[in-house]
């Protein structure tokens, strides 16, 4: 048996590990860690006969947020778990707000909610426009070749020659607009990423005319180039790849805490809570929530935990466990949650459940989310915020559930002697990446893997596009390049 590390891979994908077994007739590829997302994820895929067999997806990095915030101020807890991711930070901020506005009873005004509502629409914005150009072009696009940022490592592009060059200008144009959504959510926010704008019982900024009509400038320019250039990137892209709206199906169940779904109106309206499972949809019921434990590096009474039964304490010597995830179950199965689970579960895209539906519903998804929130500007009251003097209790508990960027996000606080005495978060990438639970349910990823036919298995382009499609976040990662090393194999005896 031998393993080869090769760096010429690692560019397109991250350090790929392959190892033989049985003379070539089984495969093991090892991914780690894959890149274009955000933290550090692993993947293995066992493949027979060019088809994976079975797939394992790994978190590898250990946060302990909520261990950190055991005996804190409760308040402290928004600005605390904004911390836990860089790109989606607004939505951890949001999400504790709720949890605590929901333990403390305190209601925000509707104008000071709607500001809240526009905030975190400004980080879909920024959020959705990073990963389709700057994490999921690369897979089909064969952009500007800059070394040792970027060269070409893998033979499977397809669009012609003038496509890929205007695809490429899009891809550097897309920066810009990217950016100016982290300039609206830092007007009202004070900062991005991290902003300081969401807070218990609303928000700590007061809209006025001139935030106003910036804000309107802003996301005027940005749907301008979503709804011109981006939406029709991505059916050029999915003309051209037909074939990835065969793979990565999993298994096909959705889930949405639902988001903009207060509004009676339509046009602020997207999706109300939901599940789809075996093809039935069901009222969501926050109760059938639980994390399975089993082959993750932790260690309880229990391996089926409910996310208010507390934190659990990591063991990273456990025998069974792969991954610093944990594995969340609704009613026991394993459910999808992300753009294309919101989009179906709303009647907006109801084509299928694969790697480029996926894609395509982030993008139309992201053209939904600028109307909703021109329509907010629209009815905003330009006033000073409202806050309410509240007391922080004994004791008490509260949820937060809200859907994000990337899925259904939770947060369980529950306070003792007015300090939190526990905090439970579940984050989208958690339903989506986590590891096979105790009853052997797959995770998402893994699921959607299974089956795949990989082409080429010194080249698994299919892999790093299927998981891509998730837009994993595992944790906020420092990324660096050089070109000063050379490939090296390890033969393993």
């Amino acid at each position: 048996m031998y393993r080869v590390c090769t760096k010429w891979i690692s560019r397109f994908y991250g350090t790929v590990c392959e190892i033989l077994i049985g003379g070539g007739k089984i495969e093991k590829i090892v991914i780690n860690p894959l890149t274009r997302i955000s933290g550090f994820l692993e993947i293995e895929v066992t493949i027979d006969n060019h088809k994976i067999i079975d797939a394992k997806s790994s978190g590898m990095m250990y946060r302990g947020f909520e261990k950190m915030l055991q005996g804190r101020p409760p308040l402290d807890a928004i600005y605390f778990t904004e911390r836990i991711c860089g790109i989606c930070s607004t939505a951890h901020s949001v999400a504790s707000a709720h949890g605590l506005e929901d333990a403390l009873k305190v209601i925000p005004t509707p104008n000071d909610e709607m500001v809240r509502q526009i905030i975190h629409g400004c980080e879909f914005l920024q959020n959705h426009l990073r990963h389709f150009y700057q994490y999921t072009f690369p897979d089909y696009v064969n952009g500007p070749q800059i070394n040792p940022l970027y060269k070409e490592s893998q033979g499977d592009y397809r669009l012609p020659e003038n496509l890929n060059k205007t695809l490429s200008i899009h891809y550097l144009k897309s920066i810009e607009y990217s950016r100016s959504a982290h300039k609206m959510l830092a007007i009202l926010g004070g900062k991005a990423p991290h902003n300081h704008g969401v807070f218990v019982g609303g928000v700590t900024v007061n809209m006025n005319a001139d935030k106003f009509i910036e804000l309107k400038s802003i996301l005027s320019s940005i749907k301008a180039f979503i709804n011109n250039i981006m939406v029709p990137d991505v059916n050029i892209i999915a003309e051209y790849y037909k074939d990835y709206f065969e793979n990565g199906k999993g298994f096909e169940n959705l889930m949405s805490y639902g988001v903009y779904n207060q509004y009676i109106d339509k046009p602020f309206k997207y999706v109300e809570p939901g599940v789809l499972i075996n093809n039935k949809r069901y009222k969501f019921d926050k109760d059938k929530i639980t994390e399975n434990i089993y082959h993750a590096w932790y260690i309880a009474d229990e391996v089926n935990i409910k996310p208010e039964e507390g934190y659990v304490e990591s063991d990273v010597s456990k025998k069974d466990g792969y991954s610093f995830i944990k594995a969340p179950r609704y009613a026991g199965y394993g459910v999808e949650v992300g753009p294309l689970a919101r989009m179906y579960l709303s009647g907006e895209y109801t084509r299928g459940i694969s790697t480029m539906d996926r894609t395509i519903a982030r993008v139309l998804e992201v053209s939904k989310i600028c109307n909703i929130l021109e329509h907010l500007l629209k009815k905003i009251k330009l006033e000073p915020t409202s806050q309410k003097i509240y007391e922080v209790p004994e004791q008490a508990k509260g949820i937060g559930l809200i859907d994000t960027t990337r899925g259904s996000l939770g947060h369980w606080i529950a306070i003792g002697d007015k300090k939190i005495k526990n905090y439970t978060i579940i984050t989208p990438s958690a339903w989506n990446l986590s590891p096979t639970d105790s009853n052997g349910v797959k995770g998402v990823v893994e699921k959607a893997l299974m089956g795949t036919y990989v082409k080429n298995e010194q080249n698994p382009v299919e892999i790093g596009r299927i998981v891509r499609s998730f837009d994993p976040c595992v944790s906020c990662a420092t990324h660096i390049t050089s070109d000063r090393y050379k490939d090296i194999s390890i033969k393993i005896t």
